[in-house]
Order: structure tokens, then C-alpha cells, then sequence
């Protein structure tokens, strides 16, 4: 089976992460939590409930970040 490919996202920043790493603390709860949490291991097994599971057709949302804003949500 070949690599599931995903839309880009995140990457249209001028700075890139630069600006992200300078003003949100080390400290703070979403960075702590993505330090925690394997989120390679969601993008397995959610990407096998997608359509042609992210290789067939136009390229998905990152299931990953998906699941990152419903936390947040």
C-alpha cells in the first residue's frame, strides 16, 4: 500500500514556526500535550476510515490534526 498523502497545511506562514517557538511558552498545555500524545499512531488508524484511505482521489485532511481540533474544540 502506498503512503497516504495530506493536504499541506500550516505552512503558508511567511515565519514558518519561527514566531510560534518565540511567543507560546514551553510551558504551556497544547505543547505539553503534544509532546504526551503519539499522534502517529491516530493518523494509522484513522486514515483506513477514509475514502481510498488517503491514497485514491484528492488528498485528505491530516486525520491527526482533525482530532486536534475537536479536542480543542
Amino acid at each position: 500500500m502506498e503512503n497516504p498523502r495530506f493536504i499541506e497545511t500550516g505552512s503558508s506562514s511567511f515565519f514558518g514556526e519561527y514566531l510560534y517557538h518565540q511567543i507560546v511558552p514551553q510551558s504551556h498545555f497544547l505543547r505539553q500535550l503534544n509532546q504526551i500524545i503519539d499522534w502517529e499512531r491516530f493518523i494509522r488508524r484513522l486514515i483506513k476510515l477514509y475514502k481510498g484511505g488517503g491514497v485514491v482521489g484528492r488528498p485528505p485532511f491530516n486525520p491527526a490534526m482533525v482530532l486536534k481540533m475537536e479536542l480543542i474544540a
